[in-house]
């Protein structure tokens, strides 16, 4: 087993987790109510596991970026992952400081994280196709959630 992968995808696992951390003593966390969810929503603990599992495919593709001898653009690839892992701040935090629904700042979160993966995949393409690519679902995952929230949205009279 080669470490540098190990230790790439560790870094993503410890900005997931550490930009976390001090998100449910501020008093951010997220509901976990009997709502009634959307008839494509997944359950609750799947979504953190989608996203160990994007940050893993990150932590890969910055394996890959330092393989090549462009391994500069993995910045783009640690921007992306705290853009991601900040989600409870510019959602929930937001919502907190102004009243206004959550709802529409993962709205818009989403739609800047979805802009943004697409400007880092078009960057890392050019110098790596499997770091790009390795990317992409990140924008899948987040185009998913969007639909979600929207979802959301509709049922709570938001739209």
């Amino acid at each position: 087993m080669n470490w540098t992968v190990v230790v790439s995808i560790c870094i993503f696992y410890g900005i997931l987790v550490i930009v976390n951390i001090p998100a449910p003593f501020i008093g951010l966390e997220f509901e976990s109510g009997n709502k009634p969810r959307l008839w494509f929503e997944p359950p609750g603990f799947v979504i953190p596991v989608v996203w160990f599992i994007l940050f893993t495919l990150m932590g890969i593709a910055r394996y890959n970026l330092l393989q090549t001898s462009q391994a500069q653009y993995q910045w783009w690839l640690f921007a992306l992952a705290l853009l991601c892992a900040s989600y409870a701040y510019y959602t929930l935090g937001l919502a907190k400081l102004t009243g206004i629904s959550a709802l529409w700042f993962g709205l818009a979160g989403n739609i800047v994280v979805i802009v943004f993966a697409a400007i880092v995949v078009s960057v890392l393409y050019p110098i790596s196709k499997t770091a790009a690519l390795l990317t992409l679902p990140v924008i899948v995952w987040t185009a998913f959630a969007s639909l979600i929230i929207l979802g959301e949205m509709k049922v709570e009279k938001l739209l």
